[in-house]
């Protein structure tokens, strides 16, 4: 039997990281000009002559540069490395970025031998929008190439099949319908619901290597109805990650005894109705979850859960479906009565990091706050709230809640409603047993802002100072702070912080 695998520590570095909000959009700088250059008139000859000898003396100047680099490419020292090296050199760059692979065949006879001889290099099997509708014969040339220089090697396949018709679909499954035996990341995006039967007769050998699983329906306004049929033909003993954007669970409805992530989503490349949810049946759900004994992380972004009214949920006292192996919980753009409704319904005794962010024009409260107290989430040390009603009357209900959770380690803010987060909770963090009495979070070792216009650094760092003055032995230091895309933050504070905290990340 083998040995359970060992958890590593919830890191700090995922507080505050939404897809989403990762990225800080910068304005384009604009395109300076030489005044010099703007005259009606025509050349003097003398210019003109100065032009010609300098256009002369460049070229010149590139032919030297040529020359050099062909000298300097002959007793290059990568010339000298053994095959081997520079076999495992191409593999780490073709994994980063498939494309390479065209350029690095071109580099010179030896480098093309090298790449040839390394089945790995050709184990990446791409159809999306590069090759548009007109390209699938060469798309069909590439891909019997790569599958035969691959070998044995395990694969990568991602095909959008929207890209096809329905003749070019059979041609392009059909080919690969024998090597999906060894292929361990599968994805596929399909234009409607309709073309996935299409698909299903071809991916019967899919599942004996598959550590990956990716699937994507794109979503229109007129699609409600979902498909009822399952597109995984056999058990996928080594499956550890599955992706399912606008798609049921029914359609992965086969064992998954080594599942570690699951993540549900409405079809994230639709933005017409942004705040549009995707259903999935709840009981079905939880019969995942359950079925998957070693699943750590779930992830739900705009999903409301269906109930059909035979859930345990509605019993005079209902019988909380255990999820033993759970960790990390999120939550995206879905409504306060969802996660409500998921933690009164489960026994989550492991999880230790909960992400929930609200869709922006909500306005409900966190009432399942005191649901998180640690009688029934006792490993719970990380929360993660985004566009969260924290401001104004709400934060009453908010930190009495914080008050039955004292042993949270991090927690972090992210895009309060208009922004602000106003000093007051950070005051009564900062205040101690004169405000509040007792410390509010006292384990509080991680802080995470995010997106928060009025957040100058200044509360923070009375925060930090008032916590490692208390003097409380059970009131633990500040010792890691994030801000990120706070605007009105003042850079002089910066220094200070970083002399009393460990790590502080500024974005």
């Amino acid at each position: 039997m083998d040995d359970e695998p060992v958890m590593e520590p919830l890191s700090y570095d995922e507080l505050g990281a939404w897809d989403d909000l990762d990225s800080i959009s910068l304005s384009d700088e604009e395109e300076g000009y030489d005044p010099c250059t703007i005259d009606p008139r025509a050349t003097p000859p003398d210019i003109a002559d100065i032009d010609r000898t300098m256009a002369e003396l460049e070229a010149e100047l590139a032919r030297l540069r040529v020359r050099r680099a062909h000298l300097l490419a002959e007793r290059a020292l990568v010339t000298r490395l053994p095959a081997e090296i520079l076999s495992r050199i191409f593999e780490l760059g073709v994994h980063e970025r498939t494309s390479l692979l065209s350029s690095l065949s071109l580099v010179s006879r030896h480098w093309r031998s090298v790449a040839l001889a390394t089945p790995s290099l050709w184990t990446y099997i791409t159809l999306d929008n590069q090759w548009g509708l007109t390209r699938i014969p060469a798309f069909l040339r590439r891909t019997r190439a790569c599958l035969e220089r691959s070998q044995a090697c395990k694969l990568v396949v991602d095909i959008d099949i929207g890209y096809m018709d329905h003749e070019e679909l059979k041609e392009v499954m059909s080919l690969l319908q024998p090597h999906l035996v060894r292929c361990f990341d599968f994805r596929i995006s399909a234009p409607c619901w309709d073309a996935l039967p299409l698909v299903r007769p071809y991916l019967a050998e899919l599942g004996p290597t598959l550590e990956q699983l990716y699937m994507r329906i794109s979503a229109t306004e007129a699609q409600d109805d979902t498909p009822h049929c399952t597109l995984l033909a056999q058990p996928c003993p080594r499956l550890k990650c599955i992706i399912l954007e606008h798609l049921p669970l029914v359609c992965i409805r086969v064992p998954l005894p080594q599942l570690r992530s699951l993540f549900i989503t409405r079809d994230q490349q639709y933005r017409r109705s942004v705040n549009r949810r995707f259903g999935v049946a709840f009981k079905e759900l939880l019969a995942t979850l359950t079925a998957a004994p070693h699943i750590e992380e779930l992830r739900l972004q705009s999903v409301a859960l269906l109930l059909d009214g035979s859930e345990c949920i509605f019993h005079g006292t209902p019988a909380l479906t255990r999820i033993p192996s759970l960790r990390m919980l999120t939550f995206n753009l879905v409504d306060a009565s969802t996660v409500s409704l998921f933690l009164e319904s489960t026994d989550l005794p492991l999880l230790e990091r909960l992400a929930v962010g609200m869709e922006p024009a909500a306005d409900e409260h966190m009432h399942w706050l005191p649901r998180l107290a640690p009688a029934r989430l006792p490993a719970l040390r990380q929360l993660d709230l985004r566009t969260c009603a924290v401001d104004g009357p709400a934060l009453v209900p908010f930190v009495r809640a914080l008050h039955g959770l004292p042993q949270l380690t991090g927690l972090a803010l992210s895009c309060p409603r208009l922004g602000f987060l106003g000093t007051q909770f950070f005051d009564l963090l900062a205040s101690g047993p004169a405000a509040t009495g007792v410390w509010i979070l006292p384990r509080l070792e991680a802080l995470c802002v995010q997106q928060c216009v009025d957040v100058t650094g200044h509360e923070l760092l009375r925060v930090v100072c008032a916590r490692r003055g208390s003097g409380v032995p059970d009131v633990a230091d500040i010792k890691y702070l994030k801000i990120a895309q706070c605007d009105s933050f003042d850079l002089d504070v910066l220094e200070q912080l970083h002399s009393v905290v460990e790590t502080v990340r500024l974005h």
